[in-house]
């Protein structure tokens, strides 16, 4: 078990415990799944309101969005259906992440990727329940408060009860703010409850509501540093992944001459065209930043090369891409690494108990099956079967009473 501060030092350990292949391997997978579910529900939206395949590749390329082009009704719907697909997605990635992340910290090396996501798997209905909960209490203040602005507008009677309950009104608008602060605290945590503890969507919605209200000041600072610690780790991969790319680059020069830059530059204009609305962000960045982050040098058209040399650069411009994936993918391991060791400081300076040496139901039920099957395995040799013992992996070990 990792010997945590329970302040904000043990958050400096996040970047480290992202830095795995494990980690950026399962947030990868969850991200591609999502992106996938995301990009398919939204090209159907676009391609049912009329616009051309062609149109909206040269438009959106591999980011598409409903909101950029005039869609119909129908369309929008198919486009948010999409949206609360990845968000789902996502939430499950995050959970299986986070328990992953907690297994580190109680230094059960061990546990595997396909564990974390069987258990994200289990409790999807607590992840996604506890959000649809928050929705459900955020609906029925809006409802409530269209009700009585509709009452409202019967005569003399609709002004005079607004202005006799604006009291109670102001409080439930006050109540309807609290419980939106901590839907947003939610989305960030909820996972790591989830994993840490094994709640259910109740637990996660109560816990949830419990530290937004009583450590309000922990969680903004929290968040804060881990968000830095985010983009400094996420900047310094890509700088790191650019440096190696580049001495590739000039190593491969000395032997292959001028046509690994032509392979690199047919490359680039694949991503060039995959990304327009990157491209456009990027060089919007002041004091020529985009240098840094993205090869902005102009590319020639992938006609006036050799086919040999156009197949490679599409092939080295998908390869490209999935590093640019992996580096998303290790900024949200930072994230849930560090959402997670937030919880668990959080939750030892509130209830005065340490997450890490609490008994898992997951570990005890496996290492109850590794003696169950240690036991047949012994019936079927002829020996006698071993005396049974209580499992304590996973808990805190107890001083022997003399």
């Amino acid at each position: 078990m990792k010997e945590l501060y329970f302040d904000f030092r043990d958050l400096f350990r996040a970047p480290r415990i992202a830095l795995s292949l494990q980690r950026i391997w399962m947030n990868g997978i969850g991200l591609l799944a999502g992106y996938l579910t995301y990009l398919i529900f939204t090209y159907v939206s676009l391609l049912i309101s009329g616009y051309s395949y062609s149109y909206v590749w040269s438009i959106t390329g591999l980011l598409p969005c409903a909101f950029a082009l005039p869609v119909p009704w129908y369309a929008l719907i198919i486009y948010i259906a999409g949206l609360i697909a990845f968000c789902a997605v996502i939430l499950l990635t995050n959970t299986a992440v986070a328990r992953v992340v907690y297994m580190t910290l109680r230094d059960e090396l061990f546990y595997t990727w396909t564990q974390a996501y069987k258990f994200a798997f289990k409790k999807w209905i607590s992840s996604i329940g506890s959000m649809i909960t928050f929705l459900i209490m955020i609906a029925f203040f809006v409802i409530a408060a269209l009700v009585m602005g509709f009452i409202g507008r019967i005569p003399f009677i609709g002004e005079l009860g607004t202005a006799l309950l604006i009291i109670p009104y102001i409080f439930a608008a006050l109540l309807l703010l609290f419980v939106f602060l901590t839907f947003i605290v939610a989305m960030f945590f909820v996972p790591a409850i989830i994993a840490t503890s094994d709640e259910d969507a109740l637990g996660g919605v109560f816990q949830s509501f419990s530290i937004t209200f009583n450590q309000p000041w922990r969680i903004v600072f929290y968040i804060a540093l881990t968000s830095i610690l985010y983009i400094v780790g996420f900047f310094l991969f890509v700088l790191a992944l650019k440096v190696s790319y580049a001495l590739f680059i000039n190593l491969f020069q000395i032997g292959m001459g001028d046509k690994i830059s032509k392979i690199n530059e047919a490359a680039i204009y694949v991503i060039d065209n995959a990304l327009p609305a990157v491209f456009g962000w990027l060089q919007a960045l002041p004091c020529n930043m985009q240098s840094w982050v993205y090869m902005c040098s102009q590319h020639p058209t992938l006609g006036q090369m050799p086919g040999s040399i156009v197949v490679s650069g599409y092939i080295l411009g998908i390869f490209l891409l999935i590093i640019g994936g992996a580096a998303i993918a290790y900024a949200e391991a930072i994230g849930n690494a560090g959402f997670t060791i937030i919880y668990v400081i959080l939750y030892k300076l509130q209830e005065k108990e340490n997450l890490l040496e609490r008994e898992d139901e997951e570990l005890k039920e496996e290492e109850e099956r590794e003696e169950e099957q240690k036991e047949e395995t012994e019936e079927e040799k002829g020996e006698p079967p071993p005396k049974k013992r209580k499992a304590t992996r996973g808990r805190k070990p107890k001083p022997d009473k003399e």
